[in-house]
């Protein structure tokens, strides 16, 4: 019988709508959750509806207080907050101070976008070029729209359905090379999500969403899909 698979520990900072119903799902699928959150009467009612999951009310673009929350074991840290700079400070302390594999971060405005990518954020997402993006493809009336999740800012999210017998399969997604600057940002397995850590292993009749800078995006299909 193979063990069973443990999940990374997950670090969000913002307790907002957005943080609240990502730890509400993750923990949903038994997820270790730490939510931070500047306003303690929020973080006491999220505490109160969530229940399983861990809060700490504090600053999560503070070093010290993030060193209380074990972020040092984190797999992934999520910056969910309303403001672009303390999501962005959070990720880089988390990177570079903490050694988190991977950081997400909310991008509020998204001319921003561009100062994330440069300053190491492994996936900044801006919810208004992601909605642009799906307008825009449902626009375009093209078969290929369901495999183009996103165009925003020079950037694309590509949802690439594995074949059966994909040569992938197996693979670990640390051993998957990508063109240059694109990111595995999700798996969706079973109809639900994996967080691609780098020893997650690929497998056959995954979808794989992977964040990409070209603009070809049947050539980042090729790529995966061989």
């Amino acid at each position: 019988m193979s063990a069973t698979r443990e999940l990374p520990y997950v670090v969000i900072i913002g307790g907002g709508k957005v943080g609240y119903f990502l730890a509400k799902h993750l923990i949903e699928r038994d997820y270790e959750v730490t939510l931070v959150e500047k306003d303690a009467a929020r973080a006491e009612w999220i505490e109160h509806q969530l229940g399983s999951v861990s809060v700490m009310v504090g600053d999560g673009d503070e070093m010290a207080f993030l060193a209380t929350t074990g972020i040092e074991r984190a797999g992934v840290m999520v910056a969910t907050t309303g403001d672009d700079e303390d999501n962005l400070i959070a990720c880089q302390l988390a990177k570079v101070t903490f050694n988190v594999p991977r950081t997400i971060a909310r991008v509020n405005n998204p001319v921003n976008l561009g100062v994330f990518k440069t300053l190491g954020v492994d996936v900044p997402v801006a919810a208004t070029e992601l909605l642009m993006g799906l307008i825009e493809a449902e626009m375009d009336g093209s078969e290929m729209v369901r495999g183009i999740a996103v165009k925003a800012s020079g950037a694309n999210l590509v949802d690439v359905a594995l074949p059966e017998l994909s040569a992938l399969a197996g693979s670990s997604v640390a051993d998957i090379t990508l063109p240059n600057g694109d990111v595995i940002v999700c798996i969706i397995r079973g109809g639900k999500p994996v967080i691609p850590t780098p020893d997650i292993v690929v497998r056959p009749n995954d979808e794989l969403i992977v964040y990409s800078q070209m603009l070809d995006v049947e050539a980042v299909r090729k790529s995966l899909a061989n």
